[in-house]
């Protein structure tokens, strides 16, 4: 039986490139960043709990 997935056991590469992208935003941006990917998020979370059903 396979243990249970630790969410902290995760990484992400993030290119240099990606990184000086970011750097290179105005702070307002970054927020907007933060604020888009938290709605994301939150929808994901939503979608996650709810069944997926077929339409047809």
């Amino acid at each position: 039986m396979s243990k249970p997935f630790d969410r902290g056991d995760r990484t992400y590469y993030v290119s240099d490139e990606r990184l000086r992208a970011f750097k290179a935003l105005t702070p307002e941006q970054r927020l907007r960043w933060v604020e888009e990917l938290a709605s994301f998020l939150r929808l994901a979370k939503v979608s996650k709990k709810r069944p997926i059903t077929k339409r047809t």
